[in-house]
């Protein structure tokens, strides 16, 4: 029944799933948020990091970088038209939103 409901179009492409797209795009703010250490902060300990980016609010910031980097993916999947597969990459982004939009407005 899940299934159905997330993948509701039938499609002959095997790559073409609703989780296909969820899951690295879920994972791409956090792979921007280590990438922004290891080459812009990496003089730091890791642990300093996390607390100036909560002290400064650079947190939603990196974080928000991290979703313009998922419309790359959303592109990808587009143009080899799995539509599926780039709602997932939505759901993902409006999931990392409702965070963003709290730790910029309410931090």
């Amino acid at each position: 029944m899940l299934e159905r409901i997330l993948n509701a179009t039938p499609t002959i492409y095997k790559w073409d799933r609703f989780f296909v797209g969820l899951l690295p795009a879920l994972f791409l703010p956090v792979l921007s948020f280590g990438f922004f250490y290891l080459f812009l902060m990496s003089n730091m300990r890791f642990d300093t990091y996390l607390q100036t980016a909560l002290q400064s609010s650079i947190l939603a910031k990196i974080a928000s970088f991290g979703c313009i980097l998922n419309l790359a993916v959303f592109f990808v999947f587009i143009s080899r038209d799995y539509y599926n597969a780039a709602r997932g990459v939505i759901a993902a982004t409006i999931l990392w939103g409702i965070p963003i939009v709290y730790a910029k407005f309410f931090m």
